[in-house]
């Protein structure tokens, strides 16, 4: 669902649950289960992950222009996304949205990294010059 509920000490657990409880009552579709999953909180990717990566957008657009093809920064974001990490469904309320980009503003830090490796290999194999 993509809803999100975050129990950061142990006092602040009896709250939660009942927001919890109470978004299920008035908004979850019983036609179907939900899944209640605990995990432990990693935060999303860092914002030197994310400059770095807008950085490495732009020098990859720079190469391939200067081969005469054009991709603007923007594309070369949603290529790279595409590419190393897919689409999956979003679903806002009971709508499914189908086969969406994932966002790298989801990804925790641990993710990003693997992305982002993933990413410099790719750009270096086809010979864009990294900052």
């Amino acid at each position: 669902m993509g809803d999100f509920w975050m129990v950061g000490d142990k006092k602040d657990l009896d709250e939660r649950i009942k927001y919890f409880h109470e978004f299920l009552k008035d908004n979850w579709d019983w036609s179907k289960p939900v899944a209640w999953k605990v995990s432990i909180y990693r935060s999303a990717r860092s914002q030197s992950q994310n400059a770095l990566f807008h950085i490495w957008c732009r020098e990859m657009s720079e190469h391939f222009k200067s081969q005469g093809m054009h991709y603007d920064e923007e594309q070369c974001k949603e290529v790279l996304k595409y590419k190393f990490l897919g689409c999956a469904d979003i679903i806002v309320n009971n709508t499914v949205i189908p086969e969406q980009l994932r966002k790298t503003s989801k990804l925790p830090t641990g993710e990003m990294y693997h992305f982002m490796e993933q990413v410099q290999s790719f750009l270096l194999d086809h010979g864009v010059k990294l900052t």
